[in-house]
């Protein structure tokens, strides 16, 4: 009995010892199992996270408020592009995968919700998923499939630049300093003193919208966030109390480039601030603003000198400027100018176009203005010359196509110089301009009358690509132009047979060329030393134009709603 009761024992020995490896190899299945679902789990949720951000970054621009098929189609791709960059192999255009846009609630407890919506996009959705066998061991024997499925929202991050139209005014010389003086006096109603190293202080000092806010705050003016300074109505004293505050208030963040003194910054706003009235503006009517995350762009640079010029000329209204310039060209010719600034210059801060939509919504303009500038000329003492140049620009533009960023930030604008139109005529009748020969009695023989009529046809876009490196905040502001002037472009007039000239009621070709070789000249000259110096301050660069980038920006800091 003792032996047949052992040989019991050893039987139940090795069935307990069966049945405890097969319990340590089911364990080690469902170890290894829960692991490889845990891998995959998180690799989905890996692709699906990046994904939801590149599709984020892409949903932003000015098809942002509707419902576009390129936009969404341009939004998925870039989602598809990233999910494939991170090992995803499915299509997240195909159910029950899904790349969605809308908006999303948060409740009490932190819990954030997503609603689509093709009107209301703040926020991007991407659902991504993967069948995969349900168990390596079970999978494999009776063919079990499980769904797996990795959720993220990211916001929509619109990148935005800040730029402007025009000149960079950091290399104001004596001259321009004195027509500035003579132009922004004129608009405030004083009389301005700045020498040229104020100007070019003003010019290389930028101000953020955030330091604005501070310093409309410390003015009790009720503007605590970027939409209320926007839109809230600030006398023009208080304004330039502001911009004071913006360049030396402790804290702020106004840059001086160029190693510019911030004294002598603060000098040059000391004497503007005690030429301006109360005068009403609103720095919405200056800056443009189209970023729909008004806080996201809180931190771009904007230039003193342009926001001070903008906002005079803003504040002045359509009212005519004369300026007496009381230039002599080379003793010959008494110049006086009049100009009446038709539409101010703006400032733009705002999203792109974004790839594949070619309506630009950031536009940088310039001033709109009409120039008249009068000619009288004594020439040797034989011959008079009674002229008056009319000069009328529309704005050239600027407009944001796209922002990419890699090892570099790309930004890319299409830029229009302005529609012009020049006319001459007398500075009596507004008839034909005239060279009479003066005679030794007193009178004046009518020698040729000229007729000048010539629109400058606006040239097509060109192409500006600002390859900012990184930093970015290191390396602007940065000047892109083409330029050639109005003196250049009316001196071919001539040649292209724009004026009209009679001398003695005769075309005659020898004193035909006469008259053009004494009148083109001339012209030119008053334009290269007047108008185009003159139009230089007010951003109006003719036959050209002047792009200066200001900022860039990649929209909203946070990346993934959690």
């Amino acid at each position: 009995m003792s032996r047949h009761s052992k040989k019991q024992q050893q039987g139940a020995i090795g069935l307990f010892g069966v049945l405890t490896l097969m319990m340590a190899v089911l364990f080690v299945a469902v170890a290894v199992d829960s692991g490889r679902m845990w891998m995959i789990k998180r690799q989905l949720q890996n692709v699906a996270d990046m994904a939801a951000i590149a599709a984020g970054g892409q949903a932003g621009g000015c098809g942002q408020g509707g419902g576009s098929n390129i936009q969404q189609q341009l939004i998925v791709a870039a989602a598809q592009s990233a999910a494939m960059a991170n090992g995803f192999q499915g299509d997240l255009a195909a159910a029950p995968n899904a790349v969605q846009l809308g908006t999303y609630a948060t409740d009490e407890g932190g819990v954030r919700t997503f609603m689509a919506s093709n009107t209301e996009r703040r926020a991007v959705r991407v659902l991504a998923t993967r069948e995969v066998p349900s168990s390596l061991f079970a999978g494999g024997i009776f063919n079990q499939r499980i769904l797996l499925q990795a959720e993220a929202m990211a916001a929509i991050r619109t990148p935005f630049a800040a730029f402007r139209v025009g000149s960079t005014a950091a290399a104001i010389d004596t001259a321009e300093s004195a027509l500035l003086n003579n132009l922004l006096g004129r608009v405030l109603g004083s009389n301005l003193s700045l020498r040229a190293v104020d100007y070019r202080g003003l010019a290389n000092t930028n101000v953020t919208l955030l330091d604005l806010v501070r310093a409309g705050d410390a003015r009790d003016l009720n503007v605590g966030s970027v939409s209320e300074l926007l839109n809230a109505p600030i006398a023009l004293n208080n304004f330039m109390q502001i911009l004071n505050l913006a360049v030396t208030q402790e804290g702020n963040q106004a840059s001086l480039l160029g190693g510019v003194d911030r004294g002598l910054v603060q000098s040059a706003l000391s004497q503007l601030l005690g030429s301006v009235n109360t005068t009403q503006v609103r720095l919405g009517n200056i800056l443009q603003v189209s970023n729909p995350d008004s806080s996201a762009v809180a931190a771009t640079g904007i230039n003193l000198l342009s926001l001070i010029q903008t906002a005079a000329f803003v504040a002045n209204g359509n009212n005519f400027i004369s300026l007496p310039l009381g230039i002599s060209l080379l003793g010959l010719a008494n110049i006086s100018t009049d100009i009446r600034v038709i539409e101010p210059p703006r400032l733009a801060v705002g999203v792109p176009a974004g790839r594949g939509n070619q309506v630009a919504c950031t536009i940088a303009r310039t001033a709109q203005v009409r120039v008249e500038t009068s000619v009288n000329a004594n020439v040797l003492a034989l011959a008079g010359v009674n002229l008056k140049l009319n000069l009328e620009v529309a704005p050239g533009r600027a407009e944001l196509m796209e922002i990419n960023t890699s090892s570099m930030t790309n930004v890319t604008m299409n830029a229009y110089p302005g529609l012009v139109a020049l006319t001459l005529t007398n500075n009596q009748n507004n008839g034909p301009a005239e060279i009479t020969l003066l005679s030794f009695l007193g009178g004046g023989i009518p020698l040729a009358r000229i007729r000048l009529n010539a629109p400058i046809a606006q040239a097509s876009a060109s192409t500006m690509v600002f390859a900012v490196e990184h930093p970015v905040s290191s390396h602007l502001p940065m000047a892109m132009n083409s330029y050639s002037g109005v003196g250049r472009s009316l001196a071919g007039f001539a040649t292209q047979g724009s004026l009209n000239i009679e001398v003695l009621g005769v075309n005659l070709g020898l004193l035909d060329s006469i008259v053009t070789g004494l009148v083109v000249p001339l012209l030119a000259a008053v334009t290269s030393s007047v108008l185009d110096p003159l139009l230089k301050l007010l951003g109006v660069n003719i036959a050209g134009i002047t792009v200066i980038l200001e900022g860039v920006g990649s929209g909203s800091s946070q990346a993934l709603l959690r």
